[in-house]
């Protein structure tokens, strides 16, 4: 493949990457949690873009293309890498940052233009290996525990792009003829694969960000779903879901399932008399005490208004009720402080077991049950279903 060849390829991987900016804009409209990172990733895509089909049209024997091509792969390449961490959990990076960065790069490869054409190559070498391994490092996660195949697909694609990079590098410093108007020094026949690879590259990637972004996005949106907003408990919907598989495991384990139900006692007057924002901190404030007596990973719920609901792996069923009476005192023993006001506030409990066969439903009515006989005695106890 020949020069005029490689330059036609970056004319259509130009093209690719203004496709790839087009589709981040379009995103943009209807995602609103990564609007900030896809309008970065379309402003890297369209800078690539522009390098790339510049450097294709723009008459053979002039150099100065070859220089806005290396700026425009380098700072794009930057722009894409970090709006794009982001989508695989890693930090934020300020924009006085990102600009100084994009500065250092444009500095550092006006320098290396200055001192001659090979002292630019091995630059320009040697900072797009520097930004692809950069990208690589932040997607090891990825590499190793992909979350989803959106994330495993971007993390291999990285990987690829960085080692094409050392590749490219060492071709470099073993290259002493004449300057390439693209900057490639691969020998035939790898250089026709470099030139399929970056015709392509643009928007295989762009529709990997697209791809990381839906994935995020279908993450977040499963998690508000299944976690009640008020409380951070779990939903009485996402509870329900994970109950069957819940209840086999402790089978499974030979111990004893047992549903927990439970209710603030005279919650009404406490919105009635002190406004519903009080309540509101009351039913925070009540949860985190709940989930300070339970083992880490035990399901807790708010099960509808004041309700909650525990699912309780047990050695038996006398345990279940000994951790019922915990979460009972953990509540009630000290009252609430809220400013300068304290508020005492109770709970009543009902446990009931969830046999081998059983169905969820029918323990979740008897801890019902046996949560309104505490109701009934007076209020602040615990009852179990099926003791005297």
């Amino acid at each position: 493949m020949h020069s005029i060849d490689m330059l036609f390829a970056y004319v259509i991987g130009g093209f690719g990457a203004w496709a790839a900016a087009l589709m981040m804009l379009v995103a943009v409209q209807g995602d609103r949690l990564h609007r900030g990172v896809l309008a970065r990733c379309a402003l890297g895509f369209g800078v690539v873009g522009a390098g790339m089909v510049l450097s294709g049209v723009v008459e053979r024997d002039a150099r100065w293309p070859i220089l806005t091509l290396a700026m425009a792969a380098v700072v794009g390449t930057l722009v894409i890498y970090r709006a794009s961490r982001q989508l695989v959990g890693a930090p934020a990076v300020g924009r006085p940052r990102r600009l100084s960065e994009i500065a250092a790069l444009c500095l550092a490869l006006l320098l290396a233009w200055a001192a001659g054409p090979r002292s630019f190559a091995l630059a320009f070498h040697l900072l797009c290996l520097a930004v692809s391994l950069g990208i690589t490092w932040t997607v090891r996660r990825a590499l190793v525990a992909p979350r989803n195949a959106a994330e495993a697909a971007m993390a291999v694609t990285l990987l690829l792009y960085a080692g094409s990079w050392a590749y490219a590098l060492h071709a470099a410093v073993r290259y002493h003829g004449a300057e390439h108007r693209h900057l490639l020094y691969v020998e035939p026949p790898w250089l026709a694969a470099y030139g399929v690879m970056y015709a392509l590259l643009p928007l295989l990637v762009g529709a990997h960000v697209l791809n990381l972004a839906n994935a995020r996005l279908d993450r977040r949106l499963r998690r508000q779903a299944s976690t009640d907003e008020l409380t951070g408990l779990l939903t009485r919907r996402a509870l329900n879901e994970r109950a069957a598989a819940w209840h086999a495991d402790v089978l499974e384990r030979e111990r004893q399932p047992a549903v927990l139900l439970l209710d603030i006692d005279h919650f009404k007057p406490i919105n009635d008399n002190h406004g519903h924002e009080r309540g509101d901190e009351v039913l925070r404030a009540v949860s985190g005490r709940l989930r300070g007596t339970l083992r880490e990973g035990t399901p807790l719920a708010r099960w509808g208004g004041e309700e909650f609901l525990v699912l309780l792996d047990a050695v038996s069923l006398d345990e279940a009720g000994a951790t019922a009476e915990r979460m009972r005192a953990a509540v009630g023993a000290t009252p609430f402080a809220f400013g300068d006001a304290r508020l005492p506030v109770t709970i009543s409990i009902g446990v009931a077991p969830w046999p081998a066969g059983g169905v969820f439903s029918h323990a979740v009515r008897e801890s019902d049950a046996a949560m309104y006989t505490a109701k009934h005695e007076g209020r602040d106890r615990v009852r179990v279903a099926g003791a005297e």
